[in-house]
């Protein structure tokens, strides 16, 4: 498994993938509000018709923002804390900093390590 597969096992873990919780039922593992691979909104977050789509672009878009390519901001530089400020928003009523530890924690990890370090294997 590449170290960028175990970050979005970990933020999958977070958002509750379990029977019949939102992200479950939308096939949306990391509850991402939209994706270029959706087919539609529920609740506010995309929806997509299988696990692997929901699984493709969650791998795709932290591809992205660790690469550098999106209008977040992030960039290899960037660090795992300051990807969750972007991912889960204190706007949004979620706890970045909590979920960063989180992660980090289940990826034996400090928060302050680059998101280039999760695209590392994969060159």
């Amino acid at each position: 498994m590449t170290r960028l597969e175990s970050l979005a096992y970990a933020i999958q873990k977070y958002e509750g993938w379990y029977w019949y919780s939102q992200s479950w039922r939308n096939n949306n593992p990391g509850n991402l509000r939209w994706s270029k691979f959706q087919s539609e909104t529920k609740n506010n977050f995309a929806y997509f018709n299988t696990y692997a789509m929901g699984w493709l672009a969650l791998w795709y878009d932290l591809y992205k923002k660790c690469r550098g390519e999106t209008i977040t901001g992030l960039n290899g530089n960037s660090t795992l804390l300051e990807l969750f400020a972007k991912y889960a928003p204190a706007s949004d009523r979620n706890d970045p900093g909590a979920y960063a530890r989180k992660v980090a924690s289940d990826l034996f990890i400090s928060t302050a390590y680059p998101l280039s370090w999760f695209l590392e294997d994969l060159k």
